[in-house]
């Protein structure tokens, strides 16, 4: 389970190097400039931890203060929500909603709480429940809660009996500002979808500040808001062979997310076989069959989700799930390299 905190931000005003942005599933290209340019303006770069993963803030404005002033409401965003959700580690409101779903209570959660689980189970019944958040006691039962990722894998009966009670977050109901549970055994979760609100927080945030261009990374998955000195921003999709590389180029438009879901950087090989920390939770394994998949949609909340739940589907359901979810825009990779796209994805991706 991811926490949540933020560190100070860190201010960088000098000129953009020409090193990649590298992160997982994606990578912030160098546009090349074409034309003539009478004047570029120099980015105002932010760094800062939300959710236990690093965020990048790149704002493309002539004035710096004002660019600074809406890092600075970023900051200022994820603090409210520190304060108000108290982090997600032991102790923290989604810890303490489990613990009373546990002992069969309701609990009182705040308003921001309660509109994001009601939104996350559009979103799981959207994707035919391969996206759900209540599934945290799968993902404990795998042991991927803890630093280290070792194995073993749980036993077959273990798994069945987690199936047989089939927790999820449609099992949660909310009422006067309580939330209780039927299903006991629910456990929440957010790991498939909370980047994605938080780049969707900052984004917002940053518009209301008065910013017109602006780009948002967290763990590797973006969002971005106009144009990069006059031009689209490039963004290479990471190749799961080697993540070094860029397999292909996509321009991202304004108020646009892109975002990876992948298998290749996080599991345990355990006896010769390797375990995503991507579970199904019609199955309780994990996914394997799609190495990664991207997904741009307008809403980065929804690509997180939907990413997740198509590289669960897998090469029969990959298209049925993402229109369930309308996802319209959506590059899938298998374990031989074979792409699987949509066509709106086609018409606009660069395979490199």
């Amino acid at each position: 389970m991811f926490s949540l905190f933020s560190t100070p931000i860190s201010h960088q005003h000098n000129k953009p190097n020409r090193s990649h942005i590298f992160a997982f599933g994606l990578m912030l290209l160098l546009n090349s400039l074409s034309g003539c340019q009478n004047y570029i303006v120099q980015p105002t770069k932010a760094s800062l931890v939300v959710f236990g993963t690093l965020v990048e803030i790149v704002i493309y404005d002539d004035n710096r203060q004002k660019a600074e002033k809406a890092i600075s409401q970023v900051e200022q965003k994820f603090q409210h929500m520190h304060d108000e959700w108290h982090a997600w580690e032991k102790g923290g409101i989604v810890s303490k909603i489990n613990q009373a779903i546990s002992n069969n209570q309701a609990i009182v959660v705040p308003k921001s709480v309660q509109d994001f689980i009601i939104k996350s189970q559009t979103l799981t019944q959207q994707s035919q429940g391969l996206f759900d958040p209540g599934i945290g006691s799968l993902i404990a039962l795998w042991g991927f809660h803890s630093k280290e990722w070792q194995g073993p894998p749980p036993s077959e009966a273990k798994i069945a009996n987690w199936l047989q009670s089939k927790p999820s977050i449609l099992d949660i109901s909310i009422q006067n500002n309580q939330l209780i549970s039927s299903n006991k055994n629910v456990q929440l979760d957010f790991g498939g979808n909370a980047k994605g609100l938080a780049i969707d927080i900052a984004l917002e945030t940053i518009k209301n500040a008065g910013i017109k261009n602006a780009l948002v990374s967290i763990g590797g998955d973006m969002k971005a808001m106009g144009l990069k000195n006059g031009q689209a921003w490039s963004i290479g999709i990471q190749s799961p062979e080697n993540p070094a590389k860029a397999l292909a180029q996509v321009f991202l438009n304004g108020n646009e997310s892109i975002v990876t879901s992948g298998i290749y950087q996080r599991y345990f090989d355990w006896q010769g076989k390797r375990y995503s920390h991507i579970l199904n939770p019609t199955t309780g394994y994990p996914a394997n069959s799609f190495s990664s998949v991207t997904v741009i949609h307008k809403d980065a909340t929804t690509a997180d989700a939907a990413a997740t739940a198509i590289l669960i589907a897998g090469p029969k359901r990959w298209l049925e799930v993402a229109k369930s979810m309308n996802i319209s825009q959506v590059i899938c990779i298998d374990h031989n390299g074979k792409i699987l796209q949509t066509k709106a994805m086609a018409k606009r991706i660069k395979l490199l």
